[in-house]
């Protein structure tokens, strides 16, 4: 008899402790639906490019944005939720928890929707390649993009005039060897040597800049 008492003790408390612990995520989930994730996945859809909102704290503005925008959301889904006065079946208002739930899962989908549309998520290429999305470039990434084809033609103009510098100097370096006595040759020759591979390793980084900007431009 007492073994069976305790054993039944055992059974409640773990019902208990069960009971407590799925009321807790309950609350956390209410209270993540309700002050969060809905405002976030449409920040997210707003401005779906890191760095967006702010260089250093793009994701401290995120969250704070998210939040207050999943407030304005959730009275705004209660306002229109109020708007369809009372339920016939029940005989009660729609402002209840299941309608609100449904009504924020069903826009934070959408905002997620939007979001990776936008190319909000790039992440999910590791999911599925077909989930790959980038967003478009925004006005300081055009920006950027100017500076860094400016800089790349300052480099093939620097290039190029080193290039032009360099065959000068094999044809004189082999005018010389034409001119001085063999003593003197085997200078010439290793001056010309030299300004052959360095002029070998100028015009492979020609080529190569040359392909990466008209791969960039067409």
């Amino acid at each position: 008899m007492g073994t069976a008492q305790r054993s039944n003790r055992l059974d409640r408390l773990a019902d208990g402790v069960v009971d407590a612990i799925l009321a807790t995520l309950q609350v956390v989930a209410a209270l993540v639906l309700i002050f969060f994730l809905p405002g976030y996945l449409l920040i997210n859809a707003l401005y779906p490019r890191r760095g967006e909102l702010d260089r250093e704290y793009d994701t401290l503005y995120r969250i704070t944005l998210g939040i207050v925008l999943s407030i304005a959301v959730t009275v705004l889904w209660s306002f229109l939720l109020n708007s369809f006065g009372v339920d016939p079946v029940s005989g009660m208002g729609y402002v209840r928890d299941v309608p609100i739930a449904a009504g924020l899962l069903g826009l934070s989908a959408a905002f997620f929707a939007l979001g990776w549309w936008r190319g909000a998520y790039p992440q999910l290429a590791k999911v599925h390649p077909a989930l790959a999305r980038t967003p478009k470039p925004g006005p300081s990434d055009l920006l950027t993009e100017e500076e860094r084809d400016h800089k790349v033609r300052l480099r093939l103009q620097e290039l190029a005039t080193r290039r032009e510098r360099l065959r000068r100097a094999i044809k004189d370096a082999e005018r010389r060897m034409r001119l001085q006595s063999a003593d003197v040759q085997s200078h010439y020759e290793e001056r010309r040597n030299q300004a052959r591979a360095e002029l070998k390793a100028v015009e492979l980084e020609l080529r190569q800049l040359e392909q990466e900007r008209a791969a960039e431009l067409y």
